[in-house]
């Protein structure tokens, strides 16, 4: 029963970080002005992620968390605020695969 818990915890921070993902993507590309949903649900994310490095332990979601932890030095519009959000999904991809 444990095992699924942290099976559970580590899907929603997935979920919720890829949804975070496809929802400053969305509002980046459209050029739509809902960025402040995407900012806001940020904290959600990094909650997440913390649940998921305390509950599912794996050390890539270290990886996730170090990237999240950045987001607030990279501007939106940069080069840096994509690469961290695939250093964190690359973190997520290894903690399901290895």
């Amino acid at each position: 029963m444990v095992r699924y818990a942290r099976r559970r915890v580590l899907l929603v921070a997935t979920l919720s970080f890829a949804a975070n993902c496809a929802l400053g993507l969305a509002a980046q590309l459209a050029d739509l002005r809902f960025g402040w949903v995407h900012h806001a649900a940020y904290a959600l994310v990094f909650a997440a992620a913390l649940a998921g490095l305390v509950f599912a332990f794996h050390p890539a979601l270290l990886l996730v968390v170090a990237a999240l932890a950045a987001f607030p030095r990279a501007r939106p519009h940069t080069w840096q605020h994509p690469a961290l959000a695939g250093v964190g999904a690359l973190g997520y991809a290894l903690a399901w695969t290895c």
